[in-house]
């Protein structure tokens, strides 16, 4: 459908005259005639405004998305922008190896299309695969916001596992911010070492009263690499 059918047909599903829609946008009635007649396009600014008038995307008005919904279209970009270079296949495959849930290939061109939207449930599953938050599906992103997304995600997954860990050792570690110190924190390989220093602290020991201890240990390391 072109662009000239899609203003008319919106406009008349909205039970709206030419003379609204003009008033609405700041623009004259004639400007709003010679879009629907074809005999002129509206600018990058005024398209925008359309769209969100009629409260669909820029890509549906200009005939290139069949979905109505702008979030559909927004979704379906960041699903292309975690596809990558991958067919719709390579990516389904994936999705269910690494989380043992299926997503049919053809639903997800469907989805990276904007043809359809997700529903919630399979948002969240997307989201869980590319290590995002579920928000960032609805926002306008690109290869570098994507990355910094993993990274806040990787560090928000840490900060549960932090309190996850205080909960199960009795340590306070909610005011730990250094990002490696996090991260070593919440490996399961750490938890002994953590339990090992709660069970220090019980005992009432001091630093000053291992340092003996932690000497002769690297002594004997120094001594053992000879």
């Amino acid at each position: 459908m072109s662009f000239s059918t899609m203003i008319k047909r919106l406009r008349e599903e909205k039970g709206l005259s030419q003379k609204d829609v003009a008033e609405h946008l700041g623009i004259t009635r004639q400007a709003i005639a010679s879009y629907e007649l074809a005999k002129r396009e509206p600018d990058y600014e005024t398209l925008h405004k359309l769209a969100d008038f009629f409260g669909v995307s820029a890509d549906y008005l200009l005939g290139r998305s069949g979905s109505k919904d702008k979030n559909a279209v927004t979704v379906g970009k960041n699903i292309d922008l975690i596809k990558g270079d991958r067919t719709y296949e390579e990516l389904s495959q994936d999705i269910s190896r690494k989380l043992g849930t299926l997503i049919f290939p053809e639903m997800l061109e469907l989805y990276a299309k904007g043809e359809r939207m997700p529903f919630i449930g399979t948002i969240k599953i997307l989201a869980k695969y590319a290590q995002v938050r579920d928000t960032f599906f609805y926002e306008h992103n690109t290869p570098e916001s994507y990355e910094k997304e993993k990274q806040l995600y990787a560090l928000e997954m840490s900060q549960e596992k932090l309190a996850e860990v205080t909960k199960e050792t009795g340590f306070a570690l909610e005011h730990v911010k250094d990002k490696e110190l996090i991260m070593w924190l919440t490996k399961e390989s750490s938890l002994p070492y953590i339990m090992l220093a709660k069970q220090i602290e019980e005992s009432g020991l001091t630093p000053e009263a291992l340092k003996p201890l932690i000497d002769s240990i690297n002594n004997s390391k120094r001594i053992n690499s000879k």
